[in-house]
C-alpha cells in the first residue's frame, strides 16, 4: 500500500511541477497535451520534456502499481498485468501515433 501512496506522491509532484513550473517554458503551450507528449519524445534531452515524459510514465505504471498493491499474493495478479497491458497498449497507440 505505501508504494500505490508514493507513486500517486510522485506523480502528483511531476504533474504540478509540469503544470506550474515547465508548462510556460514550452513552445505552442497552447496546444493538446497530447500533441505535446508527442513532441516530447522528439525533443526529450530539455527539461520540460523530460518532466512531460516521466509523469506520463507514471500515469501508464498507475494501474500496475494499484493492482499490485491490492493483488500481489493472489492469482488476481494475472488480470492486473492484462488490463495494464491493455491500457498501456491504448494510451501509447492514442498518444504516439494519432492522426
Amino acid at each position: 500500500m505505501w508504494l500505490l501512496i508514493v507513486h500517486a506522491l510522485v506523480f502528483f509532484l511531476f504533474v504540478l511541477v509540469y503544470a506550474f513550473r515547465f508548462r510556460k517554458l514550452v513552445p505552442n503551450q497552447e496546444k493538446n497535451i497530447l500533441v505535446q507528449i508527442q513532441e516530447a519524445t522528439k525533443d526529450w534531452n530539455s527539461t520540460p520534456h523530460l518532466v512531460l515524459l516521466i509523469s506520463f510514465i507514471l500515469f501508464l505504471l498507475f494501474p500496475l502499481t494499484l493492482g499490485f498493491s491490492f493483488f500481489l499474493r493472489t492469482d488476481a495478479n494475472v488480470l492486473v498485468v492484462i488490463v495494464w497491458i491493455i491500457w498501456a497498449y491504448n494510451w501509447s497507440k492514442y498518444s504516439f501515433f494519432r492522426e
